[in-house]
């Protein structure tokens, strides 16, 4: 009985070896899965170095968060999520009150007691950013006192910061305007937050190229894994079944993603001399799973597929559709909780800028681990289909 039972894992093991070696002998996969997203990272490095844009440090994907809290929450039309904290105790007619109504009426306000608080609300990313209203704040105004107001915000969000800075500049001027004061001033200072030693280029979008390759690199070469493997034939008239062979060559895709993960990520932390508030490991682990969903997204497409050709176009059209979604460039919505690509970027800005653990995102994690085996069991399901192979 044991000897039956270790049958299947000794083919998926030889099958899984058959695959690694085909692989290697593939130079132009290689070439595809190691050489290519090299060159990415050097020509990020080249055009940051060239136009000194290093020192930029802003950035990152529109990842608004939305939830629930136990503040006072206005809503209106706009979708930025503001939190204020008002320490301001001074003073009777209330301006900081006044202040913040008109920043209500541009932005979903939610009123927090304490700072810790509403940077805990940040760190969710159930806000976008916060203001702090200092104490004092009225005094200064009425005494013609320059005023100062804090905002915090996430440094890996450039779109969302430049909307929350429109929004204080508007509502700064509009409160200034509704009580006719020429000298009195107030002045936003912009305080960033999660955000790694580098700049917006270096960090962010090179995160976005890391997972872009990582993901994306492995599902165009695994691609062609089934419909491509003229051997298979062969194989599938012995008792191997259609699930060890796709489990086998999504097991032999992710052995060469873990490779692949380590060379992006040394590459991306030394060539940009980043300091990251995660460890080495935490961002393979990250980049292990997405290597995962890429190779099972990979199989899947080339078992729905019948000729090479076919493969390919499908591959496009994943590719172009990824990039699209992907989020970073606009807000997806709830996909953005769903694509496997987009959750590999918010997983590795989370634990890379933001400093969480894995436990701490196991959430996303399991989202990642549910789509790579809703996408192998469904490749099993249609290369069951098929009377022969394409």
């Amino acid at each position: 009985m044991a000897e039956v039972l270790t049958k299947p894992s000794r083919r998926i093991r030889n099958m899984v070896m058959k695959e690694l070696r085909l692989i290697i002998k593939d130079k132009v996969a290689l070439l595809l899965i190691f050489l290519l997203p090299a060159a990415l990272i050097g020509m990020l490095w080249y055009v940051t170095d060239a136009s000194s844009l290093g020192g930029m440090s802003l950035g990152g994907t529109p990842d608004i968060g939305g939830g629930d809290d136990s503040g006072n929450e206005t809503v209106s039309e706009s979708s930025v999520q503001l939190g204020i904290v008002d320490l301001d105790t001074t003073g009777v007619e209330d301006l900081s009150e006044n202040l913040t109504a008109f920043y209500e009426q541009m932005a979903n306000v939610t009123i927090y007691n304490s700072t810790v608080d509403a940077y805990r609300a940040l760190y969710e990313q159930v806000i976008d950013a916060y203001i702090i209203i200092p104490d004092g704040f009225e005094a200064n105004l009425t005494e013609n006192f320059p005023t100062y107001i804090e905002v915090h915000f996430d440094g890996s969000d450039l779109l969302g910061s430049a909307s929350i800075q429109g929004i204080v500049q508007a509502g700064t001027i509009l409160f200034r305007v509704s009580k006719l004061w020429i000298r009195s001033e107030i002045f936003p200072g912009m305080v960033i937050e999660f955000s790694p030693q580098g700049g917006f280029l270096e960090s962010v979008f090179g995160a976005f190229i890391v997972i872009f390759s990582s993901y994306l690199g492995i599902a165009m070469t695994s691609a062609q894994s089934i419909v491509g493997d003229t051997p298979l034939r062969r194989m599938l008239l012995t008792p191997t079944s259609r699930l060890e062979v796709v489990v086998a060559k999504v097991i032999g895709y992710v052995i060469i993603g873990f490779f692949q993960s380590l060379l992006l990520v040394t590459l991306w932390v030394l060539a940009f001399n980043l300091t990251l508030n995660t460890s080495f490991i935490s961002l393979v682990i990250i980049m292990s799973l997405s290597s995962l969903t890429g190779s099972a997204t990979g199989i899947l497409i080339s078992a729905v597929a019948n000729t090479r050709l076919q493969a390919n176009q499908m591959f496009l059209f994943v590719l172009f559709a990824t990039l699209i979604l992907s989020g970073f460039f606009l807000d997806v919505g709830v996909l953005d909780r769903i694509l496997p690509m987009n959750q590999g970027m918010n997983l590795l800005i989370d634990t890379a800028f933001k400093g969480l653990s894995i436990l701490e995102v196991i959430d996303r994690v399991l989202v990642l681990f549910a789509f790579s085996g809703i996408a192998i069991l469904t490749a099993t399901f249609v290369f069951s289909r098929k009377p022969t192979l394409g």
